[in-house]
């Protein structure tokens, strides 16, 4: 039989899974991990302080839902504020699980001491308290809100049947036409107006005026409206129109 690594111990010391090298036991720890829905952190390292030394490394791993005595308890600053997942933490004891492993100076082997029972459940119900539930968690979610959005933009927009119009559209049109307004300085198409406004009839223009003069008839008329809603209310469905033709002007210009 082959010798054993100075500072193994005995066989009774609880170190009894024995591995070739340390990948393997990696190996063997995360396929724990994943069957048994849980997790081990690093809790303690330290080296031999003998002479010579008995073993390289001695390294710890505790389960991740362990309460590690001798830190002071956190306390939150937003007690009010509920957490989507629950602390992993467990009050009081916590977890006993680990996983200890040593390694030596004069070979690759890793001896292994397994404490495998914890005080909690595992499996499919510790999988929340693990990275890979928080993950899962996380993008079910996102497809979710994903799915919210594609139905919501899938639904089919309200059709207006015909012959109806909008309340805005008939009170607008309920409007007599008024007076032209002499001191213009060019002709404008008549547009329709609330009751009692003593706007003139506009006749229409004469000839083709290009877009430029266009623009400056627009930005006499948008100004003298401004200088009057100072000291007059505009009837509601009208100024909405206009705001929805403005905004529709705004966001088909070059950004």
């Amino acid at each position: 039989t082959a010798r054993s690594p100075y500072g193994c111990g005995d066989s009774d010391d609880g170190y009894t899974l024995i591995f070739p090298n340390l990948a393997a036991f990696q190996e063997w720890r995360v396929h724990e991990e994943e069957t048994q829905m849980v997790e081990f952190v690093k809790g303690d390292t330290h080296g031999s302080k003998a002479v010579p030394p008995r073993f390289k490394d001695h390294t710890k791993l505790v389960c991740a839902r362990h309460s590690r005595s001798g830190r002071k308890k956190y306390v939150k600053k937003h007690p009010e504020r509920v957490r989507k997942v629950p602390s992993r933490k467990l009050d009081g004891q916590g977890c006993l699980a680990s996983i200890s492993y040593k390694t030596y100076y004069d070979t690759e082997e890793v001896r292994v001491c397994y404490i495998a029972e914890h005080s909690h459940p595992i499996g499919m119900a510790n999988l929340p308290f693990t990275r890979r539930g928080r993950r899962q968690t996380v993008l079910a979610e996102k497809e979710e809100s994903k799915r919210a959005i594609q139905a919501a933009s899938a639904a089919p927009a309200p059709t207006q049947q015909e012959g109806s119009s909008t309340p805005s559209q008939t009170q607008v049109q309920n409007y007599p036409s008024n007076p032209p307004l002499a001191h213009l300085p060019h002709p404008f198409p008549a547009f329709p107006g609330p009751p009692a406004m003593g706007y003139p009839h506009i006749g229409p223009p004469q000839g083709s005026p290009s877009q430029q003069e266009l623009w400056d008839r627009m930005s006499i008329l948008f100004n003298s409206i401004r200088e009057h809603a100072r000291a007059f209310d505009y009837p509601g469905p009208t100024v909405v129109a206009l705001e929805s033709v403005l905004i529709r002007l705004y966001l088909e210009s070059p950004m």
